[in-house]
């Protein structure tokens, strides 16, 4: 992967992590928040 793909996917990892982060700030109810939680803990540990 050359440097200018390596850049690009870090700018989407980023973009994705604040869309996510948004998220979980507005949502309307507590579970609803702890619902997301789990699903953005459950992709991040799916990467690695």
């Amino acid at each position: 992967m050359n440097f200018t793909a390596k850049l690009r996917a870090r700018r989407v990892d980023a973009r994705n992590r604040k869309a996510v982060a948004r998220a979980i700030d507005m949502a309307p109810t507590p579970s609803m928040r702890h619902e997301l939680m789990a699903i953005a803990q459950a992709q991040v540990s799916g990467l690695r």
